[in-house]
């Protein structure tokens, strides 16, 4: 046991003196950007997939679907060099539960929701000094003190009056990805 242990020192010396911390940690990589994917395909889903066009919610979800399936597509060339669509095979599925909680096919009456939601304001130091030093959780929003971090979650509502019960305010648009936006 201590001949392993002596070695394990021997080894961790050896990468010091050569430049290499003993414990590097493994930089994991941040992976695709979904929200610039989203907005970069935008315009071929909306026109595949128009909002108030015929059919029911789980209609347009599906054409969503098969629309992502095509953009997240990858085939190899005849030199058997592969290529994939825009949409990062990642990020379908997250674009396609933006979908699913849109108001599309749903009735008219039905409104995407802004309601309020309180987060708290992490890595600031000295809140209430004035300098916006800490970050809302789950945003990269900015704050001094939680009172900034109040966030518009977007949900959907029946109608415009089931969303002021709820406290909330009607959003732009029907889906949820620009409803709530400032």
């Amino acid at each position: 046991m201590l001949e392993r242990f002596t070695k394990i020192l021997s080894i961790a010396a050896t990468l010091a003196v050569l430049g290499f911390p003993a414990t590097q940690a493994v930089a994991r990589s941040a992976g695709p950007d979904c929200d610039a994917a989203q907005a970069a395909v935008k315009a071929d889903i909306d026109a595949a997939c128009p909002c108030s066009g015929p059919g029911n919610h789980g209609e347009y979800v599906r054409c969503v679907t098969k629309k992502l399936r095509e953009l997240s597509a990858c085939s190899a060339d005849e030199s058997g060099k592969r290529s994939c669509g825009p949409v990062p095979r990642q990020c379908a599925g997250k674009i396609r539960r933006l979908a699913s909680r849109s108001a599309c096919g749903k009735p008219e009456t039905t409104v995407t929701c802004c309601v309020p939601k309180q987060r708290d304001c992490e890595g600031d130091a000295t809140p209430g000094d004035g300098r916006q030093d800490g970050t809302c959780t789950g945003t990269k929003r900015k704050c001094d003190r939680v009172t900034d971090c109040m966030v518009a979650k977007c949900e959907l509502a029946a109608s415009a009056e089931r969303c002021g019960v709820l406290g909330g305010t009607v959003g732009n648009g029907r889906d949820c990805t620009t409803a709530c936006a400032p």
